[in-house]
């Protein structure tokens, strides 16, 4: 699948039904993949729920960029940020740190694949 020029590859998706009936979805593998546009990975450091359309649109109208940038959700409290300008993702990364609703945005660039289940972001600088 790929949106935004950014392709976020599935593999070996299983699905099953326990014992009681539930169903499971037990993701084995999911690879994000950047492509030649810069690229952030992030998160924001809550456990509350929150909608991520409402991220999306505070951020949009928070960043003022010189250029546009894409907001894709890739995963449970993980999106991608793909941006056209070298110079738009360094003004996000030296304007840090970030907040959403009091919590702390968490970024990083993507720069080669990664696995999902690898991801760690757990720092920002201040």
């Amino acid at each position: 699948m790929e949106e935004s020029g950014v392709a976020v590859r599935e593999k070996n998706d299983e699905i099953s039904l326990l014992a009681d009936e539930l169903i499971q979805l037990s993701v084995k593998c999911s690879l994000v993949v950047p492509n030649e546009k810069r690229t952030l990975i992030c998160s924001i450091w809550t456990k509350k729920a929150y909608n991520p359309e409402s991220f999306k649109a505070q951020m949009k109208s928070l960043w003022k960029t010189k250029r546009k940038f894409e907001i894709q959700l890739v995963g449970q409290n993980l999106f991608l940020i793909v941006f056209d300008l070298e110079d738009d993702l360094e003004a996000i990364m030296e304007g840090r740190p970030w907040l959403f609703r009091k919590c702390l945005v968490l970024f990083n660039r993507l720069t080669k694949p990664m696995e999902r289940n690898q991801i760690r972001l757990y720092s920002s600088p201040f």
